[in-house]
């Protein structure tokens, strides 16, 4: 059985844990990456500012609202990397901060029961999702992050590791409820 309450929490610690991680940290640290196809601290940020603002609770609606009748609308994950390049990552982890705020502030608001959770959406790539599901992956997802920013020598790690690999094990969070 899902426990709401713990998700919640977790996702509540995501933006002090990467504002402890990143804050004031030299930019040769945050913004660079290891070459085509990696990304930096500060794109992994800007990643989870485009998911908060286009996907979590878009998703949570969309169940809520249509269940399976639509499909949810792909996510492009490099949506808004190159929005305002000269804004320092100070700016995009409070940017983050307030937006995750406010996620939790609406998902707190629709007072979801047991049932509510066992409600399902379509998902574009693995089909049928319930919200259970969707409210794991999202805490999953947040997992990744801070445990991935800096690899064991200090560089950026790639983004093969941070997000192709993850979406190899994905649909198992899908298929499985946490």
């Amino acid at each position: 059985m899902h426990n709401l309450h713990e998700t919640v929490a977790l996702l509540a610690r995501t933006p002090p844990a990467l504002n402890a991680l990143l804050r004031d940290l030299p930019e040769t640290w945050t913004r660079r990456n290891e070459g085509e196809g990696t990304w930096s601290p500060l794109i992994i940020v800007k990643h989870l500012i485009h998911t908060e603002r286009s996907n979590w609770m878009v998703r949570v609606n969309a169940i809520l609202r249509d269940g399976e009748s639509k499909v949810f609308e792909s996510l492009d994950r490099e949506g808004n990397q190159h929005e305002n390049q000269d804004q320092p990552l100070e700016h995009w982890l409070d940017e983050f901060a307030g937006l995750r705020g406010a996620s939790l502030d609406q998902l707190r608001m629709l007072n979801l029961q047991p049932e509510d959770l066992e409600r399902r959406g379509r998902h574009p790539v693995f089909g049928v999702v319930t919200l259970s599901q969707l409210l794991a992956t999202w805490a999953t997802h947040d997992l990744d992050p801070p445990a991935s920013t800096f690899p064991r020598d200090g560089s950026p790690v790639p983004r093969s590791r941070w997000s192709v690999e993850r979406l190899s094990w994905c649909p198992a969070v899908f298929r499985t409820q946490l």
